[in-house]
């Protein structure tokens, strides 16, 4: 028996025993399979459970996903982060429903068509819910093929690329790819995870990786993005009855499509960027209120939240007004939307971010009464 084939029926084997239940493996459907690979796309699995449960509880099928509205959508996503998989499903729910009835294509490079389904996520929808053999490539396949065939260099270019692919294919082809590319995520997640516990991999016998020493060095490590340092100023504006300001950012951004208390950006990157942090806000204020408030506060209450490119620090500002028309003048580049609304009312009535909730939690400890006259 050769390799591939060895290493097919091995995990077979071995995930008829070991594998993980999940509810998104018990004859899933196409959509069920898409939902859970999106949310589970740099999530833990533990994290996604939850969600996942209310999505299909909300929106069963792909038409009621496609009939929703996006601010629903992005609502019911909230704290999952990465909102972008969010928008990818419901203009990929619409697209289903348009273009092929409500029903899932069954070959790969047909749902490549959909926006947000890459090459991994096809292979999972052809294999598990279509039963294709057809390989799901994510980080844990990408780890245990590394390790056991001895691929080493940069998985995601070149030839080290190449024969990933076609090393997964040769796998698929042993069939029962559903139950293949399953065994590879959990052994990925569990034996032959970043820490590899050998002693108890059901490969060890076969492992090039184990047979020459290179558990640690492969795959072979992925350079770390660097991070941008950004600076932005947050502006609590509260009219006199107590509702605030909040905005939604346009849909192409970061955190398109999320309510937010209105920001500006301060600096990025910048060697000077504390000191900047120091300069009189309602100077920079002046830009993006069409007046500026009669009480304000600046504070030094500061919200940090990293992103997977960027480092953002948030300076939280304060101000009061009568009333917020005079002060509107920020639909622009940034936002297309602005309400007011109670502040303990914003979690449960809008879609919203992490670092919004840092915010929120920072805003419930000012004092509004404490103003200063600008």
């Amino acid at each position: 028996m050769n390799d591939t084939e060895w290493f097919a029926s091995t995990l077979r084997d071995w995930f008829l025993q070991n594998g993980r239940k999940l509810p998104w493996r018990d004859q899933p459907s196409p959509y069920e399979v898409w939902v859970s690979e999106l949310m589970l796309q740099q999530t833990q699995v533990v994290t996604v459970l939850p969600y996942y449960a209310r999505w299909l509880e909300r929106f069963p099928s792909v038409q009621a996903l496609a009939s929703a509205d996006i601010s629903e959508v992005l609502q019911l996503w909230a704290g999952l982060g990465y909102y972008r998989r969010a928008r990818f499903l419901h203009e990929g729910a619409k697209l289903i429903v348009d273009r092929y009835g409500g029903t899932f294509p069954d070959d790969p490079e047909e749902l490549k068509k959909i926006r947000g389904i890459g090459s991994y996520t096809a292979g999972a929808i052809a294999a598990f819910a279509f039963h294709k053999d057809t390989p799901a490539i994510d980080g844990n396949v990408e780890r245990v093929i590394s390790r056991f065939f001895g691929i080493d260099g940069d998985l995601s270019r070149g030839e080290p690329l190449k024969l990933l692919h076609q090393t997964a294919h040769k796998v698929a082809a042993h069939g029962h790819a559903a139950d293949t590319n399953q065994a590879m995520m959990d052994l990925g997640a569990s034996c032959c995870a970043k820490i590899a516990r050998c002693a108890a991999c059901p490969l060890a016998e076969r492992c090039f990786a184990l047979k020459h020493g290179l558990t640690e060095a492969l795959p072979t490590p992925k350079a770390a993005p660097a991070k941008t340092d950004e600076y932005r100023a947050c502006l609590l504006l509260r009219q006199d009855d107590g509702r605030c300001l909040i905005a939604r950012r346009r849909s192409e951004l970061l955190l398109g499509g999320l309510w937010e208390f209105p920001m500006i950006t301060i600096c990025k990157n910048s060697t000077n960027a504390a000191s900047e942090c120091r300069l009189p806000r309602h100077l920079l204020w002046k830009n993006a209120l069409a007046d500026i408030p009669n009480h304000w506060n600046t504070s030094n209450i500061q919200i940090t939240h990293v992103f997977t490119h960027i480092k953002m620090t948030v300076i939280l500002d304060t101000a009061q007004c009568a009333t917020f028309e005079p002060h509107l003048n920020l639909q622009n580049a940034t936002y297309d939307s602005f309400n007011s609304v109670s502040l303990k009312d914003i979690p449960s009535q809008y879609a919203i971010s992490t670092l919004m909730k840092k915010i929120i939690k920072a805003a419930q400890r000012i004092d509004m009464q404490k103003t200063l006259p600008l």
